[in-house]
């Protein structure tokens, strides 16, 4: 049985496996007071992976909240992420109305020939 790190109460096996003269190899624990999970990793993926990271699995996203090895094992452990509605965005004013441009003298031209032309 592993501890969980937020309660630190028993987390009880969720998944285990018989491979090559291992039988009820426990991979995979669930607390079930917060709902944290336990899985079993590769090692090698210790760099990999981040305190904080946050990935989606059968369309369920949860975060790694801890991580450990103990020997060959690597231990991740992920809390799931509660989907919110989208928050409703403020209704905006209606747009000001824009104030109606000056005409410039800067934009005509003179309508006589050009100066320095012959």
């Amino acid at each position: 049985m592993r501890a969980c790190p937020k309660c630190g109460g028993a987390m009880s096996a969720a998944k285990s496996i018989t491979v090559g003269g291992l039988e009820n190899k426990e991979i995979a624990w669930r607390c079930q007071h917060d709902q944290i999970t336990a899985e079993l990793r590769h090692p090698v993926q210790y760099v990999h992976i981040h305190v904080g990271d946050v990935d989606e699995i059968d369309g369920h996203r949860r975060r790694l909240v801890h991580k450990e090895i103990s020997g060959a094992e690597l231990v991740v452990y992920h809390e799931p992420l509660i989907e919110k509605s989208p928050a409703a965005k403020p209704r905006r004013a209606a747009p000001r109305a824009r104030r109606a441009a000056k005409p410039s003298a800067r934009g005509k031209r003179p309508t006589g020939r050009r100066p320095g032309r012959d």
